[in-house]
């Protein structure tokens, strides 16, 4: 009501504006005395009713604005019932949803369960044990506790009588050891003697029992660091070790951990093939409360160190003249919310006992390898045939590496043509793959002779070996000129194979030293794929990167013959001293002075 009325003065205010500069009017002038009276009758009588109208139309106003007013609290009442209503309805939606996904969730339980339920498909069952399974539950089914249908078909009443019945087979005893290994434990056993004086009698003999345990423990250990001003100095923090305790805090630099405790999980990563999720849980369960980030970041500091040794081992690996193997393997790396198939690079040098991995973003480009063989004066490079044709190519024969032999792996060769053997069913297949073993066979024979360079160029430029080359060659030519129409596929790659890189797959007769295939190479990069496998993806590059220089220094450490984790454990030992001669750091010189020791 009040806000109406305000609204009727407000509008009553414009009213009077419109006319407040006119003259106002005098109806009476001119009237007389009696129609004076009879008009200000007139006008009262008008202002009487001017009221009684004004005042019912504020009675009126006032029922309005009551009915208003309940409009109003119902329709503030609605809107409180609809917003309840509204927030059920939202809670009702999330668990259905909720519901919905433990459902589906189930519901691939059991789907699994019943897959599961019988066994894998591919495993093979004995025919006649599944009948007579199936034979005796039938037996049990169609019995009713009558003597009729009793049957006992699937029982074999005869067994033992049969097994008697059969002659017995004699054990070959040729292929018997001369000794048997037993077991034990390098170094000297701790022995526990009895204390014969608490045996309650006479002693009738002693023996001793080979017990072996193992036994590993997780601490934690505790510095206490004293804060102290000298005279004329500012306030520091120290450690003073008391009688019997560590000298110094054995805390590897950037992290909480000893040298023995990266070294330990430095070896179950990379040496094991232990998931940061296992290696996490395994700590876990020892009682440890650590993450796995903290984990990673603990083998990143590490890398750091390795970093430096792996480029002196690049050095060696790239020496003038030196003989190199290369190969590469994809891996998944995750990039952001995506996985990218990358790969990772090794380059092993056999003469050095060196080999280096390599990440370079994980690309497999041509400017990877070139970029990272540099300006090294190479003797040869090996690898398969697609490496050497899409990263070696004879656009580096003639820049930088035109002085480098560029060899193929004939094991590869020698793959092809099997599988066009076994798979594209052509029997002259056989013959290619016959005349390539060949060449193996004599270079496992110079091998074992412990032949020089110059014994076996000499032996690998004989006649017998230029007949074999000719008669593979030949043969090469005869099938490529033969109509190609109903030749396989894997055949037609094969041969195209050795045409393209015949050059290639034999540079190695030229030549005493460079080798027949690449599986050094791939020996040394197996340990990486299983680990891919293990792990099925790198968390980011860094990760990528991080396996790379690992995998450098276990793989280096393995071409030497020696301990990955004594190499391992040493290295970061003489980090935490303080030593920083890489050069010296190397597989070969740490495994030569702890073995002088």
């Amino acid at each position: 009501m009040i806000e109406l009325q305000h609204i009727i003065d407000s509008k009553r205010e414009l009213l009077s504006r419109e006319t407040y500069s006119r003259n106002p009017i005098n109806y009476s002038e001119g009237m007389a005395d009696d129609q004076k009276d009879r008009f200000i009758q007139y006008l009262a009588e008008q202002h009487q009713e001017d009221e009684l109208t004004k005042r019912a139309m504020e009675l009126v106003l006032e029922d309005f604005m009551a009915q208003m007013k309940e409009l109003k609290e119902q329709m503030t009442s609605i809107h409180s019932k609809q917003s309840d209503l509204e927030n059920q309805l939202s809670e009702e939606r999330k668990l259905r949803k909720s519901a919905e996904r433990k459902a589906k969730s189930l519901q691939e339980k059991l789907d699994f369960a019943n897959q599961e339920h019988f066994g894998d498909r591919r495993q093979r069952i004995n025919s006649k044990a599944k009948k007579s399974a199936s034979d005796r539950q039938k037996e049990k089914d169609d019995y009713d506790g009558t003597d009729d249908t009793l049957r006992t078909d699937s029982v074999d009443n005869n067994e033992s009588l049969n097994e008697a019945a059969l002659p017995r087979k004699e054990r070959d005893l040729s292929n018997r050891p001369d000794g048997y290994k037993t077991m034990g434990v390098a170094g000297e056993p701790i022995e526990h003697p009895s204390d014969l004086s608490k045996v309650p009698g006479r002693i009738i003999e002693r023996r001793m029992v080979r017990v072996f345990s193992f036994r590993t423990f997780l601490t934690e250990e505790c510095f206490e660091m004293v804060h102290y001003a000298e005279p004329g100095k500012k306030p520091k923090w120290g450690y003073f070790p008391s009688e019997g305790h560590p000298q110094v805090i054995t805390k590897f630099e950037g992290t909480k951990a000893t040298p023995e405790f990266l070294q330990a999980i430095a070896y179950e990563v990379y040496v094991k093939n232990v998931t940061f999720g296992h290696l996490h849980q395994w700590l876990t369960d020892m009682g440890m409360t650590i993450s796995r980030n903290t984990l990673h970041n603990w083998l990143k500091k590490g890398k750091k160190y390795l970093d430096e040794l792996v480029r002196v081992l690049k050095s060696v690996a790239l020496e003038k003249d030196s003989i190199v193997n290369c190969d590469e393997t994809w891996c998944k790396v995750r990039k952001y919310d995506h996985y990218k198939k990358c790969y990772i690079w090794v380059l092993v040098n056999k003469a050095q006992k060196t080999a280096i991995f390599f990440y370079e973003n994980g690309s497999r480009g041509r400017d990877v390898l070139t970029d990272f063989l540099g300006d090294a004066e190479l003797k040869s490079i090996m690898s398969d045939g697609y490496n050497a044709y899409v990263f070696i190519g004879d656009e580096l024969k003639s820049a930088q590496f035109k002085d480098t032999i560029h060899q193929v792996c004939m094991s590869h060769m020698n793959n092809k043509f099997v599988k066009a053997a076994n798979q594209g069913g052509e029997a002259v297949a056989e013959c290619f793959s016959k005349l390539l073993k060949w060449f193996f066979s004599k270079e496992h024979i110079y091998d074992e002779a412990g032949l020089t360079p110059e014994e076996r160029l000499r032996e690998r430029q004989s006649l017998e070996t230029k007949e074999h080359l000719i008669e593979l060659r030949s043969l090469l030519e005869s099938e490529l000129s033969k109509n190609s129409e109903f030749r396989s596929q894997y055949y037609t790659e094969a041969l195209n194979y050795l045409k393209k890189f015949w050059k290639e797959l034999f540079a190695f007769l030229g030549d005493g030293d460079l080798p027949i295939d690449n599986n050094l190479a791939e020996r040394t990069i197996r340990k990486l794929t299983t680990q891919r496998n293990n792990s099925l993806h790198y968390g980011s590059d860094a990760g990528a990167e991080m396996a790379a220089t690992y995998h450098s220094v276990i793989g280096t450490v393995k071409l030497h013959g020696s301990s990955v984790w004594n190499f391992i454990g040493t290295f970061f030992k003489n980090i935490f001293n303080g030593y920083r001669d890489y050069v010296n750091m190397v597989p070969g010189k740490i495994t030569l002075a702890t073995s002088q020791c």
